[in-house]
Parts: structure tokens; C-alpha cells; sequence
């Protein structure tokens, strides 16, 4: 592979890890949690808008993530194998390739074929609202110049974008000793894709986001890494239970009345397993109302130049070479 796609220099006496990435849009408002059996999705957070849209059925659960992830990744460190078009091809021989860089055992084979044929039919619209108060006089053509006081100006931004320009592989179907098996996967993935990725990609620890089993643990893995990038005060950063709702597990007004709370219940306990289990550093107070829940400045999970992390699209990565088979689950 190419030269960014190298190991980074891993000290003897620490375990490495692996890094990957994903698209920061994802993390604000992520996949579905479970298989929504629709051709549509739509997830609301802030100032963003996310519509998933598919041919097929959208992109879904913990494999979806995975999938993703990987996927950003090779859009990331895409600078030798960019194709003229500004496309990204990557291969694999077989499905047990692309297996062993999602470092998933050979029986998820039939969930990742089910992601990627996702992935390839579907694209995703993304819509941005940002609002200033601005003066009138910014606007000669709509306001006079004498024409005192200021109005609310809201810039919208939107564009579609397919995660996948091109899916291709082999199907071997012997009838005669029943066995069907699939190999030679092309996956080319779209120019604004590797865009997005490249400007807005946020870097996590494969290693552990693989490990956690639930979609929504993964969300709050990524999202609570995400956040720990940036200044949180001595004083914390108060996240309430509708905010926090609303992000990751969203209610409607046909909701039982009750919903809002029990989602937050939920929410609370993987937050809490996050912590035992997966980052152990994590430092988050929650309120004895339930009213939501302050999450104080944690040591940075990927810290810059950290030389435990090797790339997880790297070629040591991807034969498997530092993990144990039987270490995946």
C-alpha cells in the first residue's frame, strides 16, 4: 500500500492500537441504531439535518458503523491511491480481506455484504443552518442605506453525497457441491465522500469502538471523543436530557409520554459501561433528577503523535498481524 497507509513506529513495551476515523456529521447525528426497513432515514441535531436516503434500505447497527469507519479511513489517508477522477478504489481478494481489516470473523461475513450493498445504494443529503444577527446596511439590495437596525440573516448549506461511486464483485456459485462464495470486491468511493471525510473527519480508537457490542455505546464512544477534543472549562459542560435525547435517541410527539425518560435511563447506562469498560478516564457527572448530565475535560483518547496507533487500514492491519483471531469478536 501506499507510503501513508505505513505503520507508525510502535514502542515495545506498549500494545498497540488502532486509529481510524469518522465523518464528524456522523457522530452529530449518526446511522439508525437497528434496521429501519426503509428507504429513508432522517436524523435532526442542532443545525444539522441528516436524510439518509437508499434504493435499497439505509445503512444500519454496529456493522454499519464499522463499515463506515473503515471506509473514512481509506477516504482520510487517500493521497496515493486518489484515482484521476478524485475517486478512491480500494480492493480486496476476497471477503475474508475486507473481514481481517474490520478485524471481524468470518461468520459477520453475510453482515458486511449486507452493509456494503447499503453503503453502494445509498447516498445522503446534508442540510447546515447557520443564523447570525447581522446589520441591514450588509444588505443594500434589500434594505436603504438610512434604513437603521439589524435582521437575522440564516446561511443554508446542502449538497447530496454518495458514499460509493462504483460496488463491484465475483459471485462462484457450484451447484454441484451447493457452495456459493463471493470475491475480487471493488468498492470505488465518491469524490464529495472522500471530501467530506477529508475535511471533516474526527479520529477514534478502532481498537475499542470495535469492542463495544452496542450501536448506541458506539455513538457515545465516538461522540464523547469528539466532544474531549475541544475546550471543555473547569466548570464542565452541562448536556440536558432533551439535548441528549434528541441526539441519540430522539422521541416524537406519538411517543409514550414516559419515552423521553426511559431513553435517557438508557442512554445513562452505556455512558456508565462506556466508562467501566471502554474509557476508563471518562469523567461525567450525572444529576440525581435525571435532568441530564456534565461531562468534564478527560484525557484525549487519540492524542496527537501517539505512537500506539497504527493505522487500521494499514497492510499489517489488515492481514490481522497485531490482533489475535481469536482476541474478535
Amino acid at each position: 500500500m501506499g507510503e501513508e497507509l505505513a505503520l507508525i513506529p510502535v514502542k515495545p513495551e506498549v500494545s498497540a492500537k488502532y486509529r481510524s476515523f469518522l465523518p464528524s456529521v456522523f457522530i452529530s447525528a449518526a446511522l439508525p441504531l437497528r434496521d429501519v426497513k426503509r428507504t429513508v432515514f432522517e436524523r435532526r441535531y442542532n443545525n444539522i439535518t441528516l436524510r439518509l436516503t437508499s434504493g435499497v434500505k439505509v445503512p444500519f447497527g454496529k456493522y454499519g458503523r464499522l463499515l463506515l469507519s473503515v471506509l473514512t479511513t481509506h477516504a482520510v489517508v487517500s493521497k496515493n491511491n486518489l484515482n484521476n477522477d478524485g475517486t478512491v478504489t480500494i480492493r480486496f481478494a476476497t471477503m475474508q480481506g475486507l473481514l481481517d481489516e474490520l478485524q471481524l470473523p468470518k461468520q459477520r461475513s453475510g453482515d458486511i455484504k449486507e452493509q456494503l450493498a447499503c453503503f453502494a445504494n445509498s447516498s445522503f443529503i446534508y442540510e447546515e443552518r447557520r443564523s447570525r444577527v447581522v446589520q441591514k446596511k450588509l444588505f443594500p439590495e434589500f434594505f436603504a442605506a438610512d434604513d437603521p437596525g439589524d435582521v437575522t440573516a440564516t446561511k443554508v448549506t446542502t449538497g447530496i453525497i454518495p458514499f460509493i461511486d462504483t460496488f463491484q464483485y465475483i459471485e462462484l456459485d457450484d451447484a454441484a457441491k451447493k457452495d456459493k462464495r463471493s470475491l475480487a470486491f471493488t468498492i470505488v468511493l465518491d469524490k464529495k465522500f472522500i471530501q467530506l471525510c477529508k475535511e471533516h473527519s474526527v479520529p477514534i480508537d478502532y481498537s475499542v469502538y470495535r469492542r463495544i457490542t452496542s450501536p448506541l455505546g458506539k455513538d457515545l464512544y465516538a461522540w464523547l471523543v469528539y466532544r474531549n477534543n475541544y475546550e471543555i472549562g473547569d466548570e464542565g459542560l452541562f448536556i440536558s436530557r432533551p439535548a441528549l435525547v434528541q441526539q441519540f435517541m430522539p422521541v416524537t410527539e406519538k411517543s409514550n409520554p414516559d419515552q423521553e425518560r426511559t431513553n435517557f435511563v438508557y442512554i445513562k447506562e452505556q455512558i456508565n459501561i462506556i466508562k467501566e469498560k471502554y474509557y476508563p478516564g471518562l469523567r461525567v457527572s450525572f444529576g440525581k433528577n435525571n435532568f441530564g448530565f456534565t461531562l468534564y475535560k478527560s484525557p484525549q483518547i487519540m492524542a496527537p503523535k501517539d505512537e500506539r496507533y497504527i493505522l487500521v487500514t494499514s497492510e499489517l492491519g489488515s492481514a490481522g498481524g497485531l490482533v489475535p483471531r481469536s482476541s474478535r469478536s
